[in-house]
């Protein structure tokens, strides 16, 4: 019985014992994996973008401005003052609604819309939809923004985010 145990803690030690080694040799690899990312170029910053003709570019806005610089469509510039034309983007639409249940109780649920536009602007039918139905605590969201610069080459956009206030 105790040359099986003894066998038993000889044999797990050893085991042990060879998971840390190759745990050490993983490291030193990724060590050099690490040093070859370092020197790749870094990935390009988003191009700021911004709602209409404004600096707004995320956070709260009450819903009637929101609806005035919508209109206007949006807007990009890079730190440097060089204007980029929007190209497309998509926005996301997040309406809270109240609702009741079966029985009778309110519900306050988010109805999402999600639309891809081209260009800078909404199409017509959703600009005036959306400066309609807007109101004090609907969210929307400006994604996969994509830019052009006045050289030609394309980047993307900054994400941005409005909740609507009163």
């Amino acid at each position: 019985m105790k040359l099986k145990s003894k066998l038993f803690l000889t044999v797990a030690c050893m085991a042990i014992a060879f998971s840390l080694i190759a745990q050490s040799q993983n490291k030193d690899a990724k060590g050099d994996d690490d040093k070859a990312k370092s020197k790749t170029k870094p990935k390009p910053k988003p191009i700021p973008v911004y709602l209409g003709k404004s600096d707004k570019d995320g956070g709260l806005i009450p819903y009637r401005q929101f609806n005035e610089l919508l209109a206007q469509g949006l807007s990009s510039k890079d730190s440097a003052g060089k204007v980029f034309k929007v190209t497309s983007f998509m926005l996301n639409y997040g309406e809270r609604n109240l609702y009741e249940d079966s029985v009778g109780n309110p519900l306050i649920i988010t109805d999402y819309m999600a639309e891809m536009c081209d260009g800078d602007t909404l199409t017509t039918f959703l600009k005036k939809n959306i400066t309609e139905r807007s109101k004090p605590g609907d969210t929307v969201y400006f994604e996969q923004i994509f830019v052009k610069a006045p050289e030609g080459y394309a980047a993307h956009g900054k994400t941005m985010k409005f909740v609507l206030t009163k």
